[in-house]
């Protein structure tokens, strides 16, 4: 039996506060907002510890680093008021273990007003989305970015993004290096984990690029593997979160193929990987096969491959190279007007569903739309918050709404042909 989905929900201002919790912490850190959330009375909050590493994918070998994690959740974060005052608060007062395997909470009074009786200005997801996830700052672009999914995109300068994930300005100081080791990292965890994932695009005063914009679509290949992931994590995987540059390479395609396909020294590969692009090295793999092809390299094709990569052999030829660029920029483009058609085609589905929700409630007669609203209360009576939020607001809530649709004569086909239209119109 499957278990229930836990909806995290935390205000945008807390969403946004620059807090420095390793991977584990913020894993943590959710589960409490689940529990605060399910239990908002209460002052503290327990759970088993077997069931946190079962949650978070790890072996039972790994209570020593919970352990750890939780003693750095007791330490001050910066809470801004208006203007130039703050305030420094631990949001958690206590961190208690008992002999039976449980760990206890005890929270501040002021972080409850950031989790419960939110109206606006709230971000919510289900925590099986980062529960697999292996980069503490994949899960920090994860929350800023699902703040901002109902846009379609967010532009974040790099300094901004930076103080949001706690980086030092001393580390991942070129923007290569940054790309490479958060933002590349993110993506490709967020695409095969998470409900949503994203394209970059980077934005640039003068030659120097100042700002990155996020265009966020929906991952609906994942939407049958984000309950609870099944696989356990070995304790190496885990033991540093600030994982260091080497184990980071490795983990690039880039890398299996010079090291897997090609044979070549693990030591060399963690240079040429670290020192050069993946364009570059591509571009020379493909140069040096031609030439053994041609019958130019008779003998250790490993040491030509990587003189070649080195020395740029593949540059000579500049024709080739500026065809390779042309194809690149290509796709490049397609990349951006399909994410493009992307961010309208769900823009504009909102928008009709919006209308077509307004219209079919509008031909409901009174009796009829409170046993319509009767009825939902009943399916959702396990989930609370959403439970609240229609007696607050009625069938016109956003949770009502997805139940409303599934009333409505071909609402998928009236949809597709509403967006279809509005597409051409715009010329995509």
């Amino acid at each position: 039996m499957k278990q229930p989905k836990e909806l995290v929900v935390k205000a945008n201002e807390l969403i946004e506060m620059p807090v420095d919790f390793n991977l584990m912490q913020l894993k943590l850190f959710a589960k409490i907002v689940v529990s605060i959330r399910d239990n908002p009375t209460e002052e503290y909050y327990s759970f088993s510890v077997k069931k946190l590493l079962e949650d978070f994918d790890l072996a039972d070998t790994n209570y020593t680093h919970l352990k750890n994690a939780t003693k750095g959740l007791i330490r001050p974060v910066v809470i801004k008021g208006e203007g130039i005052a703050e305030q420094q608060k631990a949001f958690f007062t206590d961190v208690d273990y008992d002999s039976k395997g449980t760990v206890q909470f005890r929270i501040h009074k002021d972080l409850k007003p950031l989790i419960l009786n939110l109206e606006r200005n709230y971000t919510q997801y289900y925590f099986s989305n980062i529960a697999r996830l292996k980069s503490a700052y994949a899960i920090r672009i994860y929350e800023l970015l699902k703040q901002y999914q109902f846009r379609g995109e967010r532009i974040i300068g790099l300094d901004e993004l930076r103080k949001f994930l706690k980086i030092d300005e001393k580390k991942y100081c070129k923007i290569n290096d940054f790309k490479r080791f958060v933002i590349l990292v993110a993506q490709k965890e967020l695409e095969e984990k998470t409900d949503i994932y994203f394209e970059i695009e980077e934005i640039k005063e003068g030659k120097r690029i100042v700002k990155l914009r996020f265009i966020i679509l929906s991952n609906l290949k994942n939407s049958s593997d984000i309950e609870i992931g099944q696989f356990i994590c070995p304790l190496e995987q885990v033991e540093n979160e600030e994982i260091d540059h080497s184990s980071l390479l490795e983990q690039l395609d880039i890398f299996k193929t010079l090291h897997d396909e090609y044979k070549i020294t693990k030591k060399i590969v963690l240079k040429i990987v670290n020192d050069y692009s993946e364009d570059r090295i591509r571009r020379n793999i493909e140069y040096t096969q031609k030439e053994y092809k041609v019958g130019n390299i008779n003998k250790n094709f490993v040491g030509y491959l990587v003189d070649a990569i080195t020395k740029d052999y593949a540059n000579t030829t500049s024709l080739l190279e500026l065809d390779a660029n042309k194809h690149e920029d290509s796709v490049k483009k397609e990349k951006q007007l399909q994410a493009k058609r992307e961010y309208l085609r769900s823009k504009i589905s909102l928008e009709f569903s919006k209308i077509e929700k307004e219209k079919y409630l509008n031909s409901l007669s009174e009796s009829e739309q409170d046993a319509m609203k009767n009825k939902i209360l009943e399916e959702l009576k396990l989930d609370s918050y959403s439970v609240n939020l229609i007696k607050k607001k009625g069938l016109r809530s956003p949770v009502a709404g997805i139940f409303i649709i599934k009333h409505i004569d071909d609402f998928e086909k009236k949809r597709d042909l509403y967006i279809e239209e509005k597409l051409k119109e715009a010329g995509l």
